[in-house]
Parts: C-alpha cells; sequence; structure tokens
C-alpha cells in the first residue's frame, strides 16, 4: 500500500485501502478496508466460513472487490502477517469461500497468469490478462472528472449525464 496505494486494475478489481489514508470517502468504486472487511465478516457470519476453519468472521481483513461482487481479503489465523493466505468470498462460485495459500502479490500474479486451476474471481476479465493496467484512486478520479474512461484513455460518453 506504501508503494502503490488504492486504485483499481482495468476497472475489473478495486484495491481498497485503509481508512487512515488519505483517500476520501467518496473516491470513485472504491469503498474502504473497513467497509468491505465489514461485508466480508457478515458473509461469514450469516453463511458459515470457508469449510476446514476454526476461527470466526474477526478473522478476515478485506484488501480488494471484484467487478463480479466478490470481496477478497487475508484470513489472519497467524500471528505473522506474512503468513496470512488470501480468501476470497466469490459471490457467483460454490462453494462461497475459498482460500488461496499466497500472499496478495502472488494471488495477483497467479491470477493474471492463469496460474489456479480454475479463475478464483465470478469474472474472468483478468484471468490470464497479460498486461494489467493499475490505476491509483487519484488519477482514475482525474480522468472519469475529465470525461475520459480511466482504463481505456477513450471518452466517457455519460460524461455529464445525470441519473435519478
Amino acid at each position: 500500500m506504501s508503494t502503490y496505494g488504492a486504485g483499481g486494475i482495468d476497472g475489473a478489481l478495486s484495491i481498497v485501502t485503509p481508512e487512515a489514508s488519505t483517500q476520501p470517502s467518496d473516491s470513485p468504486g472504491l469503498g474502504g478496508m473497513a467497509a468491505e472487511t465489514a461485508n466480508m465478516r457478515h458473509m461469514w457470519e450469516s453463511e458459515g466460513g470457508p469449510d476446514g476453519i476454526d476461527a470466526g468472521p474477526d478473522s478476515v481483513v478485506a484488501w480488494g472487490v471484484s467487478c463480479g461482487a466478490d470481496i477478497l481479503g487475508w484470513l489472519t489465523v497467524d500471528h505473522d502477517p506474512n503468513k496470512w493466505p488470501v480468501v476470497v468470498w466469490e459471490r457467483h462460485g460454490w462453494p462461497h469461500w475459498k482460500i488461496y495459500d499466497c500472499g496478495m502479490a502472488e494471488f495477483l500474479r497467479r491470477l493474471f497468469t492463469k496460474d489456479f486451476d480454475e479463475c478464483p474471481l465470478s469474472d474472468a476479465s483478468l484471468w490470464g490478462e497479460p498486461s494489467p493496467h493499475f490505476v491509483h484512486w487519484r488519477e482514475e478520479r482525474r480522468r472519469w472528472e475529465s470525461g475520459v474512461d480511466p482504463y481505456t484513455g477513450e471518452p466517457d460518453p455519460y460524461f455529464g449525464m445525470k441519473f435519478d
């Protein structure tokens, strides 16, 4: 987070950041770590956690959200954060909960290189994507506000329209 911060990857995955950052709460497409962690914990409480895990909902911390409404986080059952595996609540998958024995950066690398047995997310936009583009939330916001799609660089056809 200190190197890249929060932002989006090809409009398909939002990396959220702790609210102690300078990110405004109204950043486009970003719910914040506290809000997404609360959502992830709610899902754990309402349907139970991953099979074989003897821990409660307080053992997850969210770090991302996919365009398919998946929530990505860490399973914090080890005292060493470097050993926290990635846990995904996959909205359209079954079972919904899946654990990946790797950290966040390795998870993303494996997603981009199709190095899992199957796509770990409900949406396959980033599955095997050889050149994913990360856009910091500030740049993403600047582009949206100037009427440009942050990921394609093309004019946003909906720029300036008001919706009820």
